[in-house]
């Protein structure tokens, strides 16, 4: 029994049982899946001179430089070969906003509802609410995925500076209003898209207005700081906000036959965000995994003078005029409204910019759904405790399964993209050209060469303009033996982008197999002359075959 209580007493103490079985959970999701390869961006940030540029990079005011220097300097240190470390880093990154959300719902639960509920059952509640998050499927998205540490980082400083502005307002003590000023900054600087977390402060402010014993003066500087730092990241990200940021933005909507100025742009891009901010807000509440891929590609509204067209933002607003008067009437129906505002006010970041390219992408919500997780605490207070906690336990148990699911599927680059092309309603719409890109340089290196042809000839047909797939798709007819229909993709590649040198390559080994020597080396001269190394050494090795040729028939001939 005395040790059964010590044990007890060492759990109690400190909050250390609650974060203790938080970690567990999130280590039992994904310490099973660290081994993953890299996918789709992962792979472009490590194989090219990005991560050289973050290695030893200084701080430099760069939007999300906190992130990527991190990723730079653990790869100073162990290189791209070992893909775990930073898997951990994502894990830890997660299970420490799990933990930092379990005390926010906790003290602001406890704060609102001090005489409604009793402290052992907001604890139970925000613990639930906080284990939710750990182990959603949707959360896999972002903590599966190396390159959105963005996300991951920019989360747990908008969590941070939530709970030092919420221990301020409770305090009035100075010290935690630094806390969030420097919090909000180095959220900013992780992901841009935390700009709007002072919307959030706001609403939080109301709720406990009539808590508050705060010097004015301090409130005013802290909001003047936070103002400032807004202000200077929305200038740095001018780029991104309000333009048709994305590479391939104007192919893309040349492809839709959309053709309209910026303005008219940015309304279509801001309805049809708001339309998908119920599609977000559906798979953190219900998800389903035949609904929820990598790469999801959604129809931009193309006109603006249809009255359905504007469903999405009507309903966008109501359900933001809704939040705030719940939020406005206190109590157990204030922290309702804020739990509804808190992604509603983060998510008109999503408005600013022109989105084509990347309409909707999963592991972006990740920063805004946080404060969803409130309604469980709430919900759970409403029910009777053995009740309420037989529903969380199944839930939980569910949440697991469907998250290893999700991080099996990204362990591999075929079931990755695969799923992506399932998903696909209609090969027609904007970015579809992508899916089956990546799926075809999945199957390729399978070796399925036919598949892989099959694939590339449909990214053809969407986007007959890029060159990647002209030449990815002769060379999967060059390794299927199609050898005829492989020159004329090599030379739609080199008709569009002339400056290949792997292209010139790729054609003169076809050549080479077709045993049209003369024709393949002059292929091989041009790759050389836009410095292909192995197209220069082949050259070598060929000419030194020649000339020890003839020096051999001179021997002959004189004696």
């Amino acid at each position: 029994m005395k040790h059964r209580a010590r044990l007890i007493n060492y759990f109690s103490r400190h909050d250390r049982g609650w974060v203790l079985g938080l970690c567990a959970l999130v280590g039992a999701i994904y310490l099973p899946f660290l081994g993953s390869q890299f996918f789709f961006d992962d792979l472009s940030f490590f194989s090219t001179d990005t991560v050289e540029v973050y290695k030893s990079n200084s701080f430099d005011f760069g939007l999300r430089w906190l992130p990527y220097a991190s990723l730079g300097r653990l790869y100073a240190i162990f290189s791209s070969e070992f893909s775990y470390i930073y898997r951990l880093c994502n894990m830890l990154l997660h299970a420490a906003n799990a933990v930092l959300l379990f005390y926010f719902l906790r003290n602001l639960v406890a704060a609102v509802q001090a005489y409604e509920i009793e402290p052992a059952r907001a604890v139970r509640g925000a613990w639930f609410g906080a284990s939710v998050f750990a182990l959603h499927p949707v959360a896999a998205f972002a903590v599966g995925y190396v390159i959105q540490i963005s996300v991951l980082m920019s989360t747990l400083f908008s969590l941070l500076m939530l709970l030092a502005y919420l221990h301020g307002l409770l305090s009035g003590e100075r010290r935690w209003f630094a806390l969030a000023v420097l919090a909000y900054f180095l959220a900013c600087f992780s992901k841009e898209h935390s700009v709007l977390m002072p919307a959030v402060l706001w609403a939080m402010g109301l709720l406990l207005s009539s808590g508050k014993r705060v010097d004015r003066h301090v409130l005013w500087l802290t909001w003047l700081a936070l103002i400032a730092i807004a202000l200077f990241v929305t200038l740095r990200a001018h780029g991104v906000l309000g333009s048709p940021y994305e590479p391939m933005a104007k192919q893309l909507f040349a492809q839709q036959g959309i053709e309209e100025s910026t303005p008219v742009l940015h309304l279509l891009s801001a309805l049809t965000q708001a339309g998908l901010f119920f599609k977000y807000l559906l798979l953190w509440i219900l998800p389903d995994p035949t609904l929820m891929s990598i790469d999801m590609r959604e129809t931009f509204l193309a006109a603006a003078t249809s009255w359905q067209a504007w469903l999405g933002g009507i309903a966008f607003m109501l359900y933001g005029m809704f939040g705030i008067r719940l939020l406005l009437r206190g109590g157990t129906s204030g922290l309702f409204g804020f739990a509804m505002l808190y992604p509603w006010l983060l998510f008109w970041v999503e408005m600013a910019g022109i989105r084509m390219q990347e309409p909707f992408v999963l592991y972006r919500s990740y920063l805004w759904m946080p404060g969803m997780a409130l309604f469980i605490p709430i919900v759970l207070a409403k029910l009777p405790e053995q009740r309420g906690r037989l529903i969380m336990v199944c839930l939980l148990l569910l949440f697991i399964p469907l998250s290893w699911a999700r991080l099996w599927i990204f362990s591999d680059s075929y079931r990755l993209w695969n799923e992506a092309a399932i998903l696909l309603k209609d090969e027609q719409v904007a970015g579809a050209d992508r899916i089956y890109f990546n799926r075809g340089q999945a199957e390729m290196a399978e070796k399925k060469w036919e598949a892989a042809a099959a694939d590339f000839k449909r990214a053809s047909d969407i986007s007959p303009e890029l060159e990647p797939i002209h030449y990815l798709l002769g060379a999967a007819y060059g390794n299927a033996g199609r050898f005829a229909e492989a020159l004329t993709q090599f030379d739609t590649a080199i008709s569009l982008q002339p400056d290949d040198s792997q292209v010139y390559f790729s054609k003169g080994m076809t050549l080479k197999l077709l045993h049209r020597d003369e024709e393949s080396m002059l292929q091989m001269e041009q790759s050389c002359k836009l410095n292909n190394k192995v197209a220069c050494l082949i050259l070598k090795v060929q000419h030194r075959g020649r000339n020890s040729m003839g020096e051999n028939q001179g021997d002959g001939s004189t004696n």
